[in-house]
């Protein structure tokens, strides 16, 4: 064998040395090696996984936070209102089973989303209350605050006058200077000048006789008559202001027209009345 022979082998047996079994020497066991390998994966910092789920539970949270905040100022600010207009009777319906029948020119409001929390409404004009059974309920008006817990009863609230009649279950009327007086079935009240003036006994029927279209009058000053008379035929009455203390006493039902009913209210009193134009009309002294 010569040397260029001998060299080849010598080559042959390095590389054989070199990559036997296919693994290079790189002074490290494999199993050193993936020891190592593994290690460094388990060293890796999750902070960034974490960090943007932090971010993302951190939006949410003031997601939910403003939520509530938008819900919970809706509950305070949202409020339904109705209103009969001159006449006109109409029939709300509460929440929680309550009605009020509302006369002609009569308003209520109440907040709808707070209702299963607190029962009231703010009120004028005259309404008719059934009120289903459960936790206080409670209207608001001007002149004084009614309270029942499940009870029927009627309010007056117009201008400066207040009266509330009950029907069935018991009342409480509070004024504005908060005395209250609790009124039984058949008892009505009237708050004059911040005093109680209360009846028993009452005549309800003649009170709730708007529910029918009948109305009834015991010594009412005119001006409040000719107010209703007013409300319930859409029209307007001028009366000259020597007529306010002048007291009327009597009934008509809504079936005769405007001007039957006032010719019958002026010829009591001594009084007539002059159609001005369409729905406008002027009492005066009778000559």
């Amino acid at each position: 064998m010569d040397n260029k022979n001998l060299h080849i082998d010598n080559l042959e047996e390095k590389s054989e040395e070199l990559f036997s079994n296919g693994k290079i020497n790189w002074g490290k066991s494999e199993a050193d090696v993936w020891a190592e390998i593994a290690q460094k994966i388990d060293n890796v910092p999750a902070g960034r996984e974490i960090s943007i789920v932090s971010l993302v539970a951190k939006y949410a949270a003031a997601a939910i936070f403003f939520i509530l905040i938008g819900l919970g100022a809706a509950t305070f600010i949202y409020t339904k209102t109705v209103e009969s207009l001159p006449g006109e009777h109409l029939v709300a319906e509460l929440p929680d089973g309550s009605s009020v029948e509302l006369n002609a020119g009569s308003t209520l409001k109440y907040y709808p989303l707070k209702w299963q929390f607190e029962r009231k409404l703010f009120f004028e004009g005259e309404g008719f209350f059934k009120v289903q059974e459960g936790k206080n309920f409670e209207v608001a008006s001007k002149n004084g605050i009614t309270q029942v817990l499940g009870t029927s009863f009627n309010i007056y609230a117009r201008k400066n006058n207040y009266r509330v009649t009950c029907l069935t279950g018991l009342v409480k009327v509070t004024s504005t200077n908060d005395e209250s007086v609790l009124l039984e079935p058949n008892s009505h009240v009237e708050i004059d000048k911040g005093e109680f003036v209360i009846e028993k006994n009452y005549k309800t029927e003649k009170v709730v006789g708007w529910k029918k279209n009948l109305f009834y009058f015991s010594g009412t000053p005119l001006n409040e008559v000719i107010d209703e008379i007013e409300r319930q035929y859409g029209v307007t009455i001028q009366i000259q202001p020597e007529f306010d203390n002048r007291n009327f006493a009597g009934n008509f039902p809504k079936k005769y027209n405007v001007e039957e009913v006032l010719d019958f209210v002026c010829k009591t009193m001594a009084l007539k009345f002059v159609k001005q134009s369409e729905n406008v009309y002027l009492v005066v002294e009778k000559s």
